[in-house]
């Protein structure tokens, strides 16, 4: 039997992609550059889910930056995205997160979420950062 974190593996090898599993943790680690800037996908397995997250700015980024503004931009781009949400972390940062249930993980669905959240980076920079003069740089693993 297939376990969910060897289907993970078996679905990014058959994307192509470079990573690292953190076995200890249920997660996996890739890197990939968007508009110059490298981020982070994180995918952790969890009992029901699937979670794919990338931190996109970190506290400092946004600490200038008028929340209710950005928060109110964040949420409208919530309702225009099928597949992610942006969310706020518990220091104040920016990420975009996606899931997929554990029951029902696919080749399909599976790409799909992942396709979805270089696309939704590359929203926050265009519709998001340039409106609220906020610098992405790329984060650094964490």
């Amino acid at each position: 039997m297939t376990t969910t974190m060897e289907k993970i593996e078996g679905y990014l090898k058959e994307m192509n992609l470079t990573y690292r599993v953190i076995s200890t943790e249920d997660r996996i680690i890739l890197p990939y550059q968007i508009e110059e800037r490298r981020f982070f996908l994180i995918i952790d397995r969890g009992d029901k889910w699937v979670r794919f997250f990338v931190t996109i700015v970190d506290a400092d980024a946004v600490k200038s930056v008028d929340k209710l503004k950005l928060y109110k931009a964040l949420l409208e781009a919530n309702g225009q995205l099928a597949e992610v949400k942006y969310f706020v972390s518990s220091d104040g940062g920016v990420g975009v997160i996606g899931h997929e249930g554990v029951h029902s993980l696919s080749f399909e669905g599976f790409q799909e979420e992942y396709n979805a959240l270089p696309f939704a980076i590359t929203f926050f920079i265009q519709n998001i950062a340039s409106k609220l003069n906020i610098e992405v740089k790329g984060v650094s693993e964490s």
